[in-house]
């Protein structure tokens, strides 16, 4: 059996120049988070953290890609039936008309020269013009390079045969007005771009005469539909331009970027991606996903998060891991989720403890609850299944027990007995799985494992989720090897195995954040004071939040303050929590959600679903903790004042 490179630790991105390669670990469920309605008619800005896998899905949209998937679609192979997959979905979103290309797509990454146009000794006006006048010039080459993959002529040789008509274009520069063909237009853009480049790298300044700014994106208005024409012909396809890495402009560009792109409402589609890092923290406290008539903003991690497209998000992820496995398992095309365990198994010392640790909650049980309400229900308690089943049941008992003899206490209310019936009704799968994480917390039996659970500690991140499942397709490899010399070894990983890796996974990326996170302290205290609170509330022994906390929340209100405060006061105190909020928001550490109704509007912060378990929280949203500003405040500068977990069983 040969079993490849882990290609779980390699992004589709990486693959930009290795078209094949780059198609085949495309999985098309992640376009769902295109509206189609509104693709091509308004400006799309994509964000996420990082690896959200923004690039991946601009690069899909690139000509050559696009004419790949429509000539593989043709072969009866299992890459051609990807690659129809692939199509059918483009073809819902306009890409592909009656089976021809209907999009050209260009895509460019904004680099730190653009940046470095602030570092020239030249006033902000003139910064701007030369940022227009660069960004004119790499657009244009961009769009023509584009124009000659689409329509299959060579490049910059045949740039001859594109056309413009710019007669109507009263905008445009008149030296560009006169320029009427693509190789003319090539030309003009290529000495643009070395005199800005050469500026940047000069020591010393070049001659102003030789620097033409602009106030405008002109390239947008030179490629809008009708103004050009291929071989005579008006082009019909729709133009789009994709801007990538907008977060590596400085604030000033940015912020005007994007205004202008926004205010041009241009004909040429414009799709615009950047990291949560670019945003003010004004924007990062803003409504998430929103559509205007002017622009979507689609944030990629918040999307999946909703209710209705977490379904989706387990669909795309496991696609995503089902290509690397069809990569590196030539011989043998399975499932990713195949792999990984499903049942808890012991061996027999293991059943052993099992069943010793059942006959001490039973003792336990009897001696807690020993009146006359709650004997005969424990006397009757017969579970059904195996002994690791028995045993949850048997915990599950005890937190209902818990649960009803404080309400017994805390409302006067007589001992009569507890039936049967009366236990099922508020019995449910909270509070087995709250039995579960209890077993976990205190006895480790596995609780972090299997496909859907690995989906969930992704927290919505692509690339989250495949370096866990890089970390676990290393032992499958290991395991292949070992099944070589030993016929009976499994090759399918165990709940506790998989378990032991998550967590090493965890750690290894929570020592990694001093590293990768600004004003880390402030964030530090910040996550370990919600983690070791949400800890504490859910492992209190009548487990009342089951299957427990992994969330708290501020009032709508108290986050409009933050908003005002960092806005404008931001020598106040609660701007080092506003702050730390932020930062853990644009680097996915934490997952808001907004407006949530429960006695008034609430914004809810859910821990990062790995970092959970580095704190034994459960991983499902739901129940969550109202704070004020000043207790998150105090965590921020003081830490969490971190209680003792005291668990009988």
């Amino acid at each position: 059996m040969r079993v490849d490179l882990n290609p779980f630790f390699s992004r589709a991105s990486e693959y930009i120049d290795q078209d094949n390669r780059f198609i085949r670990l495309f999985s098309p469920e992640v376009l769902t988070i295109f509206n189609a309605s509104s693709i091509w008619s308004t400006v799309n800005v994509l964000r996420s953290s990082p690896g959200g896998g923004k690039t991946t899905l601009l690069k899909i949209f690139t000509p050559r890609v696009l004419l790949e998937i429509s000539e593989k679609k043709e072969e009866n192979t299992f890459f051609g039936e990807h690659c129809r997959k692939i199509f059918e979905t483009l073809t819902g979103l306009g890409v592909y008309d009656s089976g021809e290309l209907n999009v050209i797509g260009s895509l460019i990454a904004f680099n730190n020269e653009y940046a470095s146009l602030e570092y020239l000794k030249k006033d902000n006006g003139q910064k701007i013009r030369l940022f227009n006048s660069f960004l004119n010039a790499r657009l244009t080459l961009a769009i023509l390079h584009s124009f000659s993959v689409a329509f299959k002529f060579s490049f910059p040789e045949d740039l001859v045969s594109i056309e413009f008509d710019n007669e109507s274009l009263h905008l445009l520069p008149p030296q560009i007005r006169e320029l009427k063909t693509g190789s003319t237009l090539y030309e003009w853009a290529c000495n643009q771009e070395e005199t800005i480049a050469k500026e940047i790298d000069a020591v010393l300044p070049i001659k102003e005469a030789d620097l033409i700014g602009t106030d405008d994106f002109y390239a947008l208005s030179l490629f809008t539909p009708g103004n050009v024409s291929y071989k005579k012909k008006k082009v019909t396809q729709r133009i789009l331009v994709m801007v990538d890495d907008v977060h590596n402009l400085s604030a000033n560009q940015r912020e005007y970027f994007l205004k202008k792109v926004i205010d041009k409402r241009s004909l040429v589609n414009i799709w615009i991606s950047e990291r949560f890092k670019a945003l003010t923290m004004n924007e990062i406290f803003s409504e998430g996903n929103t559509l205007g008539r002017d622009v979507t903003n689609i944030e990629i991690e918040n999307f999946w998060a909703e209710k209705s497209n977490y379904s989706k998000f387990e669909k795309f992820a496991k696609a995503v891991a089902n290509k690397r496995v069809e990569m590196a398992l030539l011989e043998d095309r399975r499932e990713f989720a195949s792999f990984l365990q499903e049942e808890v198994q012991f061996n027999q010392d293991k059943e052993k403890a099992i069943t010793d640790l059942i006959e001490k909650f039973k003792k336990l049980i009897n001696e807690k609850y020993s009146g006359d309400r709650y004997k005969g229900l424990i006397e009757a308690k017969k579970p059904d299944g195996d002994l690791y089943n028995q045993l949850i049941e048997w915990r599950s008992l005890e937190i209902l027990l818990c649960r009803d003899k404080n309400k017994t206490q805390q409302t006067l209310g007589f001992e009569e007995e507890l039936t049967q019936e009366e236990l099922d009704e508020r019995e449910g799968s909270d509070v087995l799985n709250a039995a579960k994480l209890f077993l976990n917390f205190k006895y480790q039996f596995p609780y972090y494992f299997g496909i859907s659970v690995i989906c969930r500690l992704a927290s919505f991140n692509i690339e989250q989720f495949l370096f866990i499942c890089g970390h676990l397709f290393e032992e499958v490899k290991s395991n292949y090897i070992k099944k070589i010399s030993k016929k009976n070894a499994t090759i399918e990983t165990s709940p506790v195995k998989q378990e032991a890796i998550i967590r090493k996974v965890c750690d290894s990326k929570w020592k990694e954040l001093p590293i990768k996170i600004p004003d880390y302290d402030d964030v530090y205290r910040l996550l370990n004071s919600l983690g070791e609170f949400c800890q504490n509330q859910t492992f209190a022994p009548n487990a009342w939040n089951s299957p427990g906390l992994n969330g708290i929340a501020i009032s709508m209100t108290d986050r409009a303050r933050l908003r005002e405060i960092v806005l404008n006061e931001k020598e106040h105190p609660h701007y080092r929590l506003a702050k730390a909020i932020s930062t853990c928001i644009s680097y996915n550490l934490v997952d808001i959600k907004l407006n949530y109704k429960n006695d008034g509007l609430w914004m809810i912060i859910y821990l990062n679903r790995l970092l959970c378990v580095y704190y034994n929280l459960p991983l499902f949203n739901g129940r969550f903790k109202k704070l004020k500003i000043n207790e998150l405040f105090n965590w921020v500068t003081k830490g969490y004042n971190k209680k003792e977990i005291l668990l009988d069983l």
